[in-house]
């Protein structure tokens, strides 16, 4: 390749042409134009002959250098020119390109492959060698040598993003082999295609690179940088995660959803960074049965495996472990410990066992009563690292409280030094709007007798959860480094309170336990956990990649995300356990600006414009107006006769010929709408409307491409794979059916947008508007959907009303009376009136909730991807509701004719 600055010629050879542009100036001056017509006129008339001595010998001047220009255009298309900006290509050494795919490229994955790709264009057209080395690669014994750009292009055409973490170390590691055994030189130019996020290995790995050559450091660019969460935090309302990122310069606002394990939507909340916050927190509220649903917390609109949390067994059912206490071996149903055992066993994984036992275990709440009270320091320590101590009062905490409580308790008093007794037992206020316990009724038999009292002032409202009903404390808590110590200030047996007796016990040590956190399902002993399902560079469950290794179960705790421990879900027999990619404590940093020898650049890529077509097009365009002017000057077109010195006309021409044809220039845009719309007309598709959302989008293509397989399978009709449309720029009318999936975030469409959906509706096309969300509470509510409604309110959508079950689409296939997807029983609405309209009585618009896509979808082998509420049998309904959406959109109303009420009421029995 010939560059001059920024311009590049691809086939500088083929420049040579324009030396013989003087050569051509020669032949189109002795080139006389053809000879014009005369009548020759009668002898008297002979005077009026034209004179042969004025005729010109060659063309007029302005249409020489027309021509000439015309030529040289040509010939500078047929160097192939190329105009690509300045970049910090150095020309004479080879290039290594450092690329990290860990979990925190999964954003800006696309615009890192593309400037590789760059890089290594660059370095093949100036004939150099190049070499690529990935940082988070699951199989890092693989040689590192220069060769040709192309070698190292198929290479990274191979590579996807990773689950786990670079490994900087590794990689430097590999380099300085690489540079011992010659596989690479100590001359080189090296661009660190980076996420922007530090590790351990980031100062190890620009130690290795600064020797070898000047490191430029490329950095997603603004708003593609990572958005992490934190490990979920229980809290006695639901739990609470932490929002991190690295980029603050610009406030952002992130959406979390949980997940219940078959993929249905449990909880949606969002959170507000201001500009400068780098971790923020999201509180999101749920009752206990709810919050034990919860598979995994994901970032809505931003896919990695950083963003994304699962839970295991610890968290839908927690480990409590109850101190033993040998003194009450004797009359063990009598005991408290008997008491709290039958109250807790129902909801999670209760263990009685010494102190030694239940840490070993590692638990994630302890319960002490007051015959089992111990001093031991490690208890403290189990509760500042996240664990929960619910603790009983009785006698010796009466005798001799100690500093591991909610509140200080009165010293000296009556029978039992700080316990109050009554002659009458006392009642149970009412719990308060904010307590853990609100909602619960207080039944009249939970009466207490006796309690610890709380010193006068130190029971500050945050901390008490129940009261008697003459306001002293009967349940007081409080936070204790990362975990919580909760008391109950009474027996957990019969001796001082009937609570431990009646049905509010156990509901109460349910709520509490919702607090349980941060221990894993690990047990002790031997075993190794094995990898069930892995997560994707993407954040998606899918197969384990072959570099996975089983993890041993004393190990556990230690065990960080990598290529041989990829995050996931493992299992030890009956227990599974969530291994993720950040885990309780981490957080994530921007890279260091100081690392040696490395400038940094951001991920933008110089766009190269290629000028061969436009200049060709434009040759011909110049070509065809050389004809017209030749023919005029040829006395061919009596209209349009040029003036034989008429440069200033033919300049006019040409100018504004080339002003009408530089702006359709962009030739792979003119060719990629062409294909759009050739595509889509040519052959019969359903198409789906883009969101913005990977998984959606995903969904929404399966969902399309497997009901369009049924409808092959199962009719004459024959679909093509679903395209997907984007409502702001494609045109619409090609497709008979769009399914639109709604998010709670969809934006308002534009002026532009809107009218075209209307236009699209009126002309005879069905859209299906699809929210998804059957499954919320809120949805079977009546509540209205926010991102339903700014999406509808530009378009002219008439009246709508419920599908009664005479409509036609229950008969235009399949006889049907309801409509189920993913989930059942959400309502499904079309016109209601849409006789008046002018497509032939069918409705232009179908709402829903029951996400059909997913019960619809399936790979390309034809297996299913989504789990169904229903199972088989509801998905064979949804697929028979597909293919009845079809027949409706190409039939209309066909089936409503009255010819075909005989041969229904026959099918339906009547």
């Amino acid at each position: 390749m010939f560059a001059l600055g920024p311009l590049a010629f691809a086939a500088p050879l083929a420049l040579i042409g324009l030396l013989t542009l003087p050569i051509l100036w020669r032949l189109l001056r002795a080139t006389p134009p053809p000879p014009r017509r005369a009548i020759f006129p009668p002898l008297r008339l002979l005077k009026d002959a034209p004179d042969d001595a004025e005729t010109p010998h060659h063309a007029p001047w302005w249409l020489i250098v027309f021509r000439l220009l015309l030529a040289a255009l040509v010939i500078i298309a047929l160097a192939r020119p190329v105009w690509q900006p300045a970049a910090d290509v150095e020309t004479d050494r080879p290039l290594l390109l450092v690329v990290d795919n860990g979990w925190a490229s999964a954003p800006a994955w696309r615009d890192m492959v593309r400037e590789a790709n760059y890089r290594l264009d660059l370095a093949e057209e100036n004939g150099r060698t190049a070499a690529i080395v990935f940082t988070a690669d699951a199989s890092p014994d693989a040689e590192l040598v220069l060769s040709d750009p192309d070698a190292a292009r198929r290479h990274l055409e191979g590579v996807d993003v990773e689950a786990w973490p670079p490994n900087r170390e590794l990689t430097a590691g590999r380099i300085d082999a690489a540079v011992d055994a010659g596989g690479l030189s100590d001359n080189l130019q090296i661009v660190w295609i980076t996420d922007g996020i530090d590790t351990a290995g980031s100062a190890s790995l620009a130690r290795i690179l600064d020797p070898l050559g000047q490191v430029t450091a490329i950095l997603p660019g603004p708003g593609r940088s990572p958005v992490a969460l934190g490990a979920p935090i229980a809290t006695p309302n639901g739990f609470a995660v932490d929002v991190m990122r690295i980029d603050a310069d610009l406030p952002r606002t992130v959406s979390l959803v949980a997940t219940a394990g078959d993929g249905r939507a449990v909880a949606r909340t969002s959170v507000e960074m201001e500009a400068s916050v780098t971790r923020a927190r999201a509180d999101i509220e749920l009752p206990l049965d709810l919050r034990n649903r919860v598979a995994a917390i994901r970032i809505e609109g931003q896919v990695s495996a950083g963003g994304t949390q699962l839970t295991d067994d610890a968290w839908r059912r927690p480990r409590v472990g109850v101190i033993d206490a040998a003194s009450e071996d004797g009359q063990p149903l009598l005991s408290d410990l008997h008491y709290i055992m039958r109250a807790i066993e129902p909801f999670t994984e209760a263990r009685r066992d010494d102190l030694d036992g239940l840490l070993a275990n590692n638990v994630s709440a302890l319960i002490m009563v007051d015959a089992a009270r111990t001093d031991d320091a490690r208890v403290l320590d189990f509760v500042n690292s996240g664990g929960l101590l619910i603790r009983f009062a009785g006698p010796r905490l009466a005798a001799r409280p100690d500093d591991l409580l909610p509140v200080q308790l009165r010293q000296g008093g009556r029978n039992f030094g700080s316990a109050l007794s009554w002659e009458e037992p006392q009642s149970l206020a009412p719990f308060a709007a904010d307590s853990p316990f609100a909602g619960l009724t207080v039944p009249p038999e939970a009466t207490v007798s006796s309690q610890v009292l709380a010193e006068p002032g130190t029971a500050s409202a945050d901390r008490v959860w129940a009261r008697l009903e003459d306001g002293t404390p009967l349940v007081t808590a409080m936070r204790q480094g990362e975990g919580w110590v909760v008391l109950f200030h009474v027996t957990a047996g019969p001796e001082w309170s009937d609570l431990p007796l009646t049905g509010l016990f156990p509901r109460m040590l349910r709520r509490i336990s919702a607090l349980a956190q941060g221990g894993s399902a690990t047990p002790s002993g031997s075993g190794a956990y094995v990898i069930d399902r892995a997560l994707d560079g993407e954040g998606r469950l899918s197969n384990p990649p072959v570099s996975a290794r089983p993890v041993p179960a004393q190990s556990w705790t230690d065990t960080r995300a990598s290529a041989v421990t990829p995050p996931g879900i493992y299992r030890l027999g009956a227990a599974s356990a969530a291994l993720n990619v950040l885990r309780a404590g981490d957080d994530i940093t921007a890279l260091p600006r100081s690392l040696p020898g490395v400038t940094f650049a951001n991920l933008e890529a110089p766009a190269e414009r290629r000028f061969a077509g436009p200049l060709l097009a434009l040759a011909l365009f110049l070509l065809a107006i050389d004809a017209v002017i030749g023919l005029a000057l040829a006395g061919r077109l009596p209209r349009l006769r040029l003036p034989r010195r008429g440069g200033a006309v033919a300049a006019l021409i040409a100018v504004l010929g080339l002003a009408w044809f530089m702006p359709q220039a962009n030739a792979q845009e003119a060719v990629y709408l062409d294909s759009f719309e050739m595509d889509a007309a040519l052959d019969l598709r359903f198409a789906y409307v883009i969101t913005g959302n990977r998984d959606v989008d995903a969904r929404s293509r399966a969902g399309l491409f497997g009901i369009s397989r049924e409808i092959t399978r199962r009719s004459a009709m024959e679909p093509q794979e679903p395209m997907a449309v984007n409502v702001e720029e494609n045109e619409l009318v090609f497709f008979p059916v769009i399914y639109w999936p709604v998010l709670q975030n969809s934006p308002p469409l534009s002026d532009e947008a809107a009218a075209r959906v209307s236009r699209y509706i009126q002309s005879g096309g069905l859209i299906i508007f699809d929210t998804q969300d059957a499954d919320i509470a809120a949805t079977r509510a009546g509540a209205p959907h926010a991102g339903l409604a700014r999406l509808l309110e530009a378009v002219d959508v008439p009246a709508l009303a419920r599908i009664d079950p005479d409509h036609v689409l229950t008969r235009s296939f399949y006889l049907l009376q309801d409509f189920p997807g993913r989930i059942s029983g959400g309502p499904v609405w079309v016109e209601a009136d849409p006789d008046g309209a002018s497509r032939d009585g069918a409705s232009g618009v179908v709402i829903g909730s029951n996400d059909w896509a997913s019960a619809w979808a399936t790979d390309a082998t034809g297996q299913t991807l989504y789990p169904v509420e229903g199972g088989e049998r509801e998905r064979e309904m949804a697929r028979r509701f597909g293919m009845n959406l079809a027949m409706y959109a190409l039939t209309g109303n066909y089936k409503a004719d009255q010819v075909h009420i005989p041969a229904l009421l026959e099918r339906l029995g009547q």
